[in-house]
């Protein structure tokens, strides 16, 4: 509830706050740039944009005036004559026309006044921004999803580590069983029970290896790397994606970039209706033309230079594109595009909840495996010294080393949730490192 009254707040109060500046290792920053260049989805949508600039010139081109040339030949009969008696029962005609009709000019049309080419390039522009918006959305979850594959392999190799010690225990405690099983200290059972936990050990551990190698591939579709040698082993600051949660709904709002795309589709919609409007509209043309034709008395018969200069406007009866009907529908795409935004504040809003409940819930996780570590440490150091004097079984033994390696592995998977849910949350408030 408290979550929700500061929520609302917000909503009605925009404060204008600072970016948040988040600490990010260089090698992680490296591979985001290479990704940037390297992932074709990227320039397929630097495309997008360019197209989106070629649109708004072409916007701007109906400022510009329209040239056409005509080329033409008509033959006309009957030609029009005037006819006049001449004396002695005779009737003359004079021809006010030519029978064959020569054109060839050059037209031109120069808008004056146009009020339906401002909202086409103001539309055009919208659309410049959304796509835009979405380039800069693609690369902020670029971002992010190389993040994750990049800890991801960090917590993997440090998983492999813990993995590989408890290996080599075991091996150490089958050498140690086998001498018993010989002496007759231990039983047969002993052994086998041992080899099926280092077997075990062996699959987890090749289970580790098929992620890693899969995070590692990934990885290098996105940056366009290979192999497996070029990350080393980075220690993971507890400062790394930590942002701070004052004011962190506000941050959210103004910057989560499914919120200003969802901003962007209503401003377009707008600039919809409004196109729908001007297309009831007149356009003045200034109207002129050039070149050669007959038919100019006295010589009709004659191709003689002309020119022309004139103005014309133009006024939509009935229109094919049915502009009532374009309002219709661009008033119903900007209802329909701010629910969605009211959509994506509510999701918003559930997914900022959820991530402070994760980085709460795995800090607490990740404070208790310390305690757990050293009671299973403590614990295994008991049972080892025991298990050379016979105090306690190879079972127990076992026991206690099982529990204490997947103490150590706990924790490293409670260090990854932690900082996953660390790097949602930068995500969700929109922060671009």
């Amino acid at each position: 509830m408290r979550a929700f009254v500061l929520l609302t707040g917000f909503l009605f109060f925009q404060i204008v706050l600072p970016a948040q500046e988040i600490a990010v290792p260089a090698s992680l920053k490296h591979l985001v740039e290479q990704s940037f260049q390297k992932y074709p989805r990227v320039e397929e949508m630097n495309e997008i944009v360019r197209m989106s600039e070629v649109k708004v010139n072409l916007g701007k081109a109906g400022y510009l005036p329209i040239a056409s040339g005509d080329l033409s030949y008509r033959r006309q009969y009957p030609t029009p004559a005037i006819q006049f008696p001449a004396g002695q029962g005779q009737v003359e005609e004079i021809r006010i026309q030519p029978a064959n009709n020569y054109n060839a000019s050059i037209n031109i049309a120069q808008p004056l006044v146009d009020l339906r080419t401002p909202v086409t390039v103001n539309k055009a522009k919208s659309d410049l921004k959304t796509s835009r918006d979405n380039l800069e959305s693609f690369k902020i979850q670029l971002a992010y999803q190389v993040a994750q594959i990049y800890y991801s392999i960090i917590f993997l190799n440090k998983s492999l580590y813990v993995q590989n010690e408890q290996i080599n225990l075991l091996q150490s405690t089958l050498q140690q069983i086998g001498v018993k099983v010989k002496n007759g200290d231990a039983l047969t059972y002993d052994l086998v029970s041992t080899q099926v936990k280092y077997t075990n050990a062996e699959n987890f551990q090749t289970d580790l290896t098929t992620q890693l190698n899969k995070q590692y591939n990934m990885l290098n579709m996105l940056t366009g790397n290979t192999g497996t040698a070029y990350l080393d082993d980075t220690i993971v600051d507890q400062t790394t994606f930590r942002i701070a949660t004052d004011s962190l709904f506000t941050l959210a709002f103004r910057n989560n970039p499914e919120i200003i795309i969802a901003d962007d589709k209503i401003k377009s919609a707008a600039w919809d209706i409004v196109s729908a409007n001007r297309n009831r509209m007149p356009t003045l043309n200034l109207l002129a033309g050039v070149g050669y034709k007959n038919g100019f008395m006295p010589d009709i018969d004659a191709v003689t230079f002309n020119y022309s200069v004139g103005v014309g406007v133009a006024i939509p009866i009935l229109s094919a594109t049915r502009p009532g009907l374009q309002k219709k529908m661009a008033t119903i795409s900007l209802n329909a595009s701010k629910l969605s935004l009211e959509s994506q504040k509510a999701g918003l809003n559930k997914d900022l909840l959820n991530a402070l409940d994760d980085i709460q819930k795995n800090q607490k996780k990740l404070n208790s495996t310390d305690t757990l570590i050293k009671q299973a440490q403590l614990a295994l150091d008991l049972a080892t010294d025991r298990y050379k004097y016979g105090v306690i079984t190879n079972l127990d033994l076992l026991t206690s080393l099982t529990n204490y390696k997947d103490a150590q592995l706990s924790r490293l998977q409670f260090e990854y949730n932690l900082l996953l849910s660390r790097m949602e949350l930068c995500r969700l408030a929109g922060v671009n490192w």
